[in-house]
């Protein structure tokens, strides 16, 4: 894997990791504002980096992401818009915008950016859309399509959100039904999801419950089944809605063109679903001999499904990093193997306690995007999602 600090200027990190295949290069472009700014300058400076990086490496974006606070988000999706139009990138590409506190005295947190560059430079992501979910992106690979569906809400045929949390979770997970049909796939095809719910600690044992709901009606978890997909469940919003998420769905022609294995339990952590939550551990995606693993939201539980070092941040990042790593080392690589990951911190103190014990133990460094959040649990502070290839 080939790695790039491309920018650190006291305004903008930015980082590039690229994993090559036979037929092309997996792109991983992680930006971070790094100090305290307006947002409309930071997101001028932002997207001149991450459009010239685009550009000169070729990169097709499957998949972009947005953090920040939500009255900073039309200012910083105007600049991506026009510096975008300006290095000649499509402007069809859609984004999901996540609120999140940024930890560093701006509005705007930073991005995230996972594309493909194929090797005969042909063009094979392309923006797709649907009346349902609207646009959406599509890889199209030798022998296998992958689809991403970001920011779909509970919205209503008539284009209101539905009424209440619990009707918006049904009616979302609904949407992406309708969404992946239009398609021509079905929830059986979803391999990750990434899902946002802006009153998390309020109503997620109640959201766990339409999800096992849906996934059971779509065949999902079931015994000799398609396995629940790779998720995250955290806290976030991106307009006014109570719940959205993005999903990552995969189809082949078989496992020699690609194939996504899920990741039930860890070495060191059980199977979610045996404390109520439907979604795996990991999915790893095998594509041309090569393992990108996408591991779900982790967090300081053990192999019971009970929180841990409860009220000590110190020690519940070690065991998320720990749980990152033994699942990583499984797959046959380790936390050095990490190309994205967003950490969330349910306050700063949890987030300095996080840098503090990785500086000490020397946790090799990674590509992240940090933010202010809750957890799913009252006594967690700390989360981390993240992206690997093996």
């Amino acid at each position: 894997m080939k790695t790039n600090l491309i920018e650190t200027t006291g305004v903008c990190r930015l980082e590039l990791r690229a994993a090559e295949h036979s037929s092309f290069t997996e792109f991983y472009v992680t930006a971070t504002v790094d100090g305290a700014m307006r947002a409309s300058a930071a997101a001028e400076y932002v997207f001149e980096q991450v459009a010239a990086v685009l550009v000169d490496r070729r990169i097709q974006p499957l998949q972009e992401k947005l953090y920040g606070l939500v009255a900073s988000r039309a200012e910083v999706l105007r600049h991506r818009d026009a510096i975008y139009r300006q290095h000649g990138l499509e402007r069809t590409m859609p984004v999901t915008w996540i609120q999140a506190t940024p930890l560093k005295g701006c509005d705007f947190a930073g991005l995230q950016v996972w594309g493909i560059a194929p090797s005969d430079g042909e063009r094979c992501v392309s923006t797709v859309e649907n009346p349902v979910t609207g646009r959406g992106r599509v890889w199209t690979g030798n022998g296998f399509r992958m689809l991403h569906l970001p920011g779909v809400r509970g919205t209503l045929p008539a284009g209101t959100l539905a009424r209440g949390p619990v009707a918006q979770a049904a009616q979302m997970f609904s949407n992406v039904g309708a969404g992946l049909g239009a398609h021509g796939m079905k929830f059986t095809n979803v391999v990750r999801t990434w899902i946002y719910v802006a009153r998390l600690l309020e109503w997620y044992g109640e959201f766990n419950r339409v999800r096992t709901s849906y996934y059971r009606n779509a065949g999902l978890g079931l015994e000799g089944g398609p396995a629940f997909p790779a998720s995250t469940g955290i806290m976030g919003r991106s307009e006014d809605e109570e719940c959205l998420m993005d999903v990552l769905a995969l189809e082949s022609d078989g496992p020699a063109s690609a194939s996504a294995i899920p990741i039930t339990r860890s070495p060191r952590q059980d199977a979610s679903f045996n404390y109520g939550s439907a979604f795996s551990r990991g999915m790893a995606l095998e594509i041309e001999g090569r393992r990108t693993v996408h591991v779900s939201g982790t967090a300081s539980i053990n192999a019971a499904g009970a929180s841990t070092h409860v009220g000590d941040a110190e020690h519940q990042s070690l065991e998320t990093l720990m749980s990152i790593a033994a699942i990583l080392e499984d797959q046959g690589g380790g936390l050095h193997s990490i190309t994205s990951a967003t950490l969330f911190c349910k306050n700063r103190d949890a987030w300095e306690a996080w840098e503090r014990a990785a500086r000490l133990l020397q946790i090799p460094a990674f590509p992240k995007v940090c933010v202010l959040g809750d957890v799913c649990r009252h006594d967690l502070l700390v989360e981390m999602e993240s992206v690997a290839v093996i």
